[in-house]
């Protein structure tokens, strides 16, 4: 059994297609692709490759610690109270329990994601 993990991203498989709820929805049409590569025995720690088409909506990780890693595209992250973050490929950043802001996709985005619940 290996205990390494490896993302493919040249063929990463058909991906689970999705979009914001309604009620976080605050303006175009953002649709989400998600790849879910890697989950632990117990569901908690969770890993895999999200996409997202330009728009904006409400992102909330209530107990959830999430590390990004940008691989191409261009959002922000609106959060409450900050500054503005302009993020990109090349940046890396976690968001932590609590996190609530506005994601807006300025050019569509993909990230690798590590949670833990």
């Amino acid at each position: 059994m290996s205990f390494l993990t490896h993302f493919n991203f040249s063929d990463l498989g058909e991906g689970r297609k999705g979009e914001p709820l309604p009620e976080r929805l605050v303006e175009g049409d953002p649709k989400f692709t998600t790849w879910d590569i890697e989950k632990n025995a117990d569901g908690r720690v969770k890993a895999g490759v999200w996409e997202v088409t330009p728009g904006a909506y409400w992102s909330i990780k209530g107990e959830s610690w999430e590390y990004c890693a940008i691989l191409s595209g261009i959002s922000e992250l609106v959060e409450e109270g900050e500054p503005v973050k302009r993020i990109q490929a090349g940046d890396t950043f976690i968001m932590r329990p609590g996190f609530k802001g506005i994601w807006r996709v300025i050019e569509t985005t993909r990230k690798v994601w590590v949670q833990l619940d």
